[in-house]
């Protein structure tokens, strides 16, 4: 998983602590949550539990996050908003530090496909539109000069 600021990880573990207590309350047991949210019971386990460096990426905890919520009848969405505005600031300024790095390998592949698009374009143009033949360039030559053929 990819390491989440210390912001989220404290609203991680309320959002947790709140969905476990709520499913408690109602008698449901992970299994059944599993069943219902299509989400492994160990990866619910590990968000209960709040073994974070156990679940994938901050993306994808949004949307348990969510399901589980919906679930125990919670607005799963209301849940994960409040971890999607970190991660989405979070997210954000990591591309934009990494936006530079990324223009400078876009340019080769550019040149690339353009120079793949114009032989590509030639190539089909050739052959589709072959060069014409000439009677001249039929008629036999006899000491490099043309011989007239003459049709009676």
């Amino acid at each position: 998983m990819t390491l989440l600021n210390q912001a989220q990880v404290e609203q991680l573990k309320e959002i947790t602590t709140q969905l476990r207590q709520v499913r408690q309350e109602k008698s449901i047991c992970i299994e059944e949550i599993a069943a219902q949210t299509l989400i492994r019971a160990g990866v619910l386990q590990a968000l209960e539990e709040q073994r974070f460096e156990e679940l994938p990426e901050p993306i994808f905890i949004q949307g348990f996050i969510r399901r589980y919520g919906d679930v125990l009848g919670l607005d799963g969405n209301a849940l994960s908003h409040t971890l999607i505005s970190n991660v989405v600031r979070q997210d954000s300024n990591n591309d934009h530090n990494n936006s530079d790095n990324k223009s400078n390998t876009y340019i080769p592949l550019v040149l690339t496909y353009i120079l793949l698009l114009v032989a590509a374009s030639t190539g089909l143009l050739y052959i589709l539109n072959p060069p014409q033949i000439t009677s001249e360039s039929l008629t036999p030559k006899v000491n490099g000069q043309q011989s007239m053929v003459i049709n009676q």
